[in-house]
């Protein structure tokens, strides 16, 4: 049966003033409808703000006849109009939508794209003398009218780029339409405060619990959705997940993530959230595996990631983007000596007890130096380690017997600038080195292994796709994680967050009250962790 749409519209908005849709009250409009469309099915949509409450509809309630078939729910417009091949409006932008779909449109009002000879008319302009078509139309509206702005990445910016980045954040907001309510375990309280910002779509209705019992009693049902901290063990709640079909998410630093360590309370500017496992866990497939198996990279996206790579590259960004870069002078035994960097590890790190069966900094320091007897090793220690904040620490004499030298005090960028090779378990410099065109050998299963771009001890059937550079870069830091603004805390895309993490690097390198603030703050956490530790016998 033919299904007709008269589009109601709100009362007083400046489109009927201005657009002359108040010569004609909705009553007509549907009266004329119905006597129009006589074997049809009428039915009258409601504007959105008037379902919210927000204003009052251009009909009452009592003025729609019985046969009219009231639609009121918030519907996606385009997905509603597919089930009609009629639309009646005044001046309503759902018209545009209707002819963009290739139905009959008619207008009560002079909306923009009426009187072009695509509408039927009640009204005339004397001054639309011309007749055009649908791509005209369109591409007078939406191309040459109309300016674009993208603040997700900060700049000036057309309807191809606007439509992309819709659809981006419509895929990470999809959770607020689907869950009431959202319950976060592991995560300490200094985290709890940078975290809320990532979810800013649900952010009132976020529960930071610490058992399974402490949720429920703050409302966990069947309509929320479940978030936890890295691999942190929390086997009831876990079983409760599964047993009640909730969603159940991981939730991670990202891979870019701020000016100074974490281990050092620095908020994170990004964090990864996964539906299916977690990045450094082999042992499941996660959504960044999922994206490497099975996305189709376009030109665009290829073209985007190159150009972040090249960024990157350029102005020395790594994950944490705290160490001074230097020139160092490596003292080896032949000018074409193979330099080879062996980066240490967090040991007690999820990565290395999951993708790396445990294998410790030692062990990796010895094989690197069994594969590459004649190379120069340059072995560089955790951050986190150095810091004292971790697990991990070689005696520099013991590293020595397998090195040639340790180098502790230099950003990443200074030493992967020298090396032809890097040796790891599971570090994220491998994949800052395949960024910088480095050769990677692995010897755990970091994300970044299997697809062909670096040498692997160790296989993974699952992984099935042999990928590019720019493939792995767009999925692991486009597609895969979400980034925050350092100054507005407002979710950004990642060149705008290279550009603000570049601006504080410069200022914590070049302002020595700055850098000094930084550095006693550090040193009063770093001291407070461990008295805890102390504490607590750990």
């Amino acid at each position: 049966k033919k299904r007709v749409l008269i589009i109601a519209q709100t009362a007083g908005d400046a489109s009927l003033e201005y657009g002359l849709g108040n010569k004609f009250t909705t009553k007509q409009m549907i009266d004329e409808a119905m006597n129009e469309n006589l074997n049809a099915s009428i039915y009258l949509k409601i504007h959105p703000d008037v379902l919210l409450g927000k204003k009052e509809s251009d009909i009452l309630l009592s003025e729609i006849p019985k046969e009219c078939i009231i639609l009121d729910e918030d519907v996606n417009p385009i997905s509603l109009l597919k089930n009609f091949s009629k639309v009646y409006t005044k001046t309503s932008g759902m018209g545009m939508e209707a002819l963009i779909l290739g139905l009959e449109v008619v207008c009560y009002g002079l909306p923009y794209y009426a009187g072009w000879g695509l509408t039927i008319d009640k009204q005339t302009c004397t001054r639309r003398t011309r007749k055009l078509s649908m791509e005209e139309l369109f591409a007078g509206a939406y191309i040459l009218y109309t300016r674009y702005y993208n603040p997700y990445r900060e700049h000036e910016s057309d309807i191809i780029d606007t439509i992309n980045e819709i659809v981006i954040q419509k895929k990470r907001v999809s959770m607020k339409n689907r869950y009431n309510h959202h319950y976060f375990f592991g995560f300490s309280r200094w985290k709890r405060g940078f975290v809320r910002p990532f979810f800013s779509d649900v952010n009132t209705n976020i529960f930071f619990c610490k058992t399974l019992e402490e949720a429920i009693k703050k409302g966990l049902d069947s309509t929320s959705s479940i978030y936890v901290w890295g691999k942190k063990s929390f086997d009831e709640v876990e079983h409760y997940a599964q047993k009640h079909q909730l969603k159940l998410l991981r939730v991670e630093d990202g891979f870019v993530r701020s000016v100074s360590l974490g281990s050092d309370l620095t908020k994170a500017y990004s964090l990864v959230v996964d539906g299916r496992g977690i990045y450094f866990d082999p042992t499941q497939e996660s959504d960044l595996e999922c994206l490497l198996n099975t996305h189709v990279f376009d030109n665009a996206l290829l073209e985007r990631a190159k150009r972040l790579r090249q960024y990157i590259i350029d102005h020395k960004i790594s994950k944490y983007n705290s160490s001074k870069e230097k020139k160092i002078i490596l003292e080896k035994e032949y000018p074409a000596q193979k330099v080879v960097l062996v980066p240490g590890q967090v040991e007690d790190d999820a990565s290395i007890i999951y993708g790396a069966n445990g294998m410790d900094n030692l062990e990796l320091l010895i094989q690197a130096r069994m594969n590459s007897t004649d190379a120069y090793i340059i072995y560089k220690p955790h951050p986190d380690v150095l810091a004292g904040n971790r697990k991990g620490h070689i005696d520099i004499s013991i590293a020595l017997e397998y090195c040639d030298r340790v180098i502790t005090d230099v950003g990443l960028d200074s030493v992967l600038l020298l090396c032809d090779e890097v040796h790891t378990m599971t570090s994220l410099v491998g994949f800052e080195a395949l960024i910088r065109g480095k050769q990677v050998y692995t010897y755990g299963l970091p994300f970044y292994a299997g697809w062909g771009v670096s040498t692997d001890f160790r296989t993974i059937k699952r992984r099935k796709k042999t990928r590019s550079i720019d493939e792995l870069v767009a999925a692991t830091l486009i597609l895969y994680p979400r980034y925050l603004h350092p100054k507005t805390n407002d979710l950004c895309e990642v060149e705008v967050l290279l550009e603000e993490i570049d601006k504080e690097k410069s200022r914590y390198n070049h302002n020595k009250t700055l850098r000094l603030y930084i550095n006693i703050r550090n040193f009063f956490f770093r001291k407070v962790q461990l008295l805890i530790r102390i504490i607590l016998g750990e």
